[in-house]
């Protein structure tokens, strides 16, 4: 009887881990799926499922800390990124993904500790290699953003010939500095980003997706946007919920000119601290 039960109990417990497994595969799929869809909210729901059905996998962890990043909650996706390196700290992207999130906070001192990390796991990590020089060059280190310039360039990644020709250049006393780009000011005009004569001047496509994902509706929930067009004058569609409504709304970026790009008039923006020295 006694063997007869040893079997019994040993079949229950592999079928309740084939269960938990299948669960986890479903769920996480489905999160994966619906980050795919621009359904991030969505997306956090399935992994936190994932997450509920089995704590110790780090790749739920990960993912819900991407799709986190995706609506701009950077500080629940960093304690996500934490989790997640605790159960797997060999994972390099995670320090990568981490490091970055980290710089949209103005948190360079720890954002190049997470970039060095990532580096030292995976060598041939050319796209972590240039946001650390980028990194180095906004704080005035420019030596150190050269080296890893030329290293991402040598490791595949396609550094902008601006930043190669300064670092061969010896009497090139330091880089013209295009720092991350905050919403501080709020325009008084409602034809500000809405018009074409108007447009919000980002200067760059990393300053214009910076800054869609810092704008909030008025308020203050999430909003997604898709770009219609991507040149010198973009074109992006926006859409919210306000007083459960579904509203959209098409802004226009100038890529060409940077010029202290502001808020729009009666929308918000995240609260993202600048804690230079938190690691």
């Amino acid at each position: 009887m006694k063997k007869i039960l040893s079997y019994v109990l040993v079949f229950l417990s592999y079928s309740m881990v084939t269960g938990q497994e299948r669960a986890l595969e479903v769920n996480h799929q489905e999160g994966l799926n619906k980050a795919r869809q621009g359904d991030y909210i969505g997306a956090i729901e399935s992994f936190t499922k994932a997450i509920e059905v089995l704590p110790l996998d780090a790749y739920a962890w990960y993912n819900r800390g991407m799709a986190k990043n995706m609506i701009g909650e950077y500080e629940d996706a960093m304690n996500d990124f934490g989790t997640c390196i605790g159960l797997n700290p060999a994972y390099g992207k995670v320090w990568f993904n981490r490091g970055l999130t980290k710089m949209y906070l103005g948190r360079y001192d720890g954002a190049i500790v997470d970039l060095t990390q990532a580096i030292q796991i995976e060598r041939e990590y050319a796209t972590a290699y240039y946001h650390r020089a980028y990194l180095y060059e906004l704080k005035g280190l420019y030596d150190f953003a050269c080296t890893d310039y030329r290293n991402a360039q040598s490791k595949g990644f396609d550094v902008p010939r601006i930043k190669l020709n300064a670092c061969n250049d010896s009497s090139y006393s330091g880089f013209e500095k295009n720092p991350l780009l905050l919403l501080t000011e709020k325009s008084s005009s409602t034809c500000y980003g809405t018009s074409k004569k108007h447009p919000i001047r980002v200067g760059n496509q990393a300053n214009m997706e910076r800054y869609l994902r810092l704008l909030r509706s008025p308020k203050g929930s999430f909003i997604y946007y898709t770009v219609i067009s991507s040149e010198a004058l973009s074109t992006v569609k926006i859409s919210y919920s306000q007083r459960g409504k579904e509203k959209t709304k098409l802004l226009y970026f100038d890529l060409t000119v940077s010029d202290h790009p502001k808020l729009l008039k009666r929308f918000s923006t995240i609260k993202a601290p600048n804690v230079e020295n938190r690691p």
